[in-house]
Formats: C-alpha cells, structure tokens, sequence
C-alpha cells in the first residue's frame, strides 16, 4: 500500500477558500478519496472549525511512495 496526501478546499462557512490535506495509506487513488472523506469528517469535528463544509471534490490527489 502506497501513502497519498488528499486536499480538499473549504467551501462554506468560516473555513471557506482554505485548503485541508488529509493523509492515508491505501492501494489507489480512490480508495485515498474515500479514506480521507471518513478522516476529514471525524477530524473536521475534533478541531471545532465551526459549520466549515469541505468540498465533495478533492483538489489535489498525491501519491508519497
């Protein structure tokens, strides 16, 4: 399994226009997205960044190793 880096973008609320990257490890670039979406919105509420929603599309996909 490879590590990736996903960014997706702020899109509403006070976090809007701002860029989150997430990291995981996983065996494609869309099994990444799907890995992230789950940490990004477990993270998203942990961090207490108020109503800040995240784009459905990621802006950026990077694959480490």
């Amino acid at each position: 399994m490879s590590r990736w880096t996903v960014t997706r973008r702020g899109v509403e609320g006070p976090g809007i226009g701002g860029q989150y990257t997430y990291s995981t490890r996983a065996g494609s670039a869309e099994e990444a997205v799907a890995k992230t979406a789950a940490k990004a919105g477990r993270l998203h509420h942990r961090l207490n960044r108020g109503d800040t929603e995240l784009g459905p599309e990621p802006v950026d996909i990077t694959r480490i190793n």
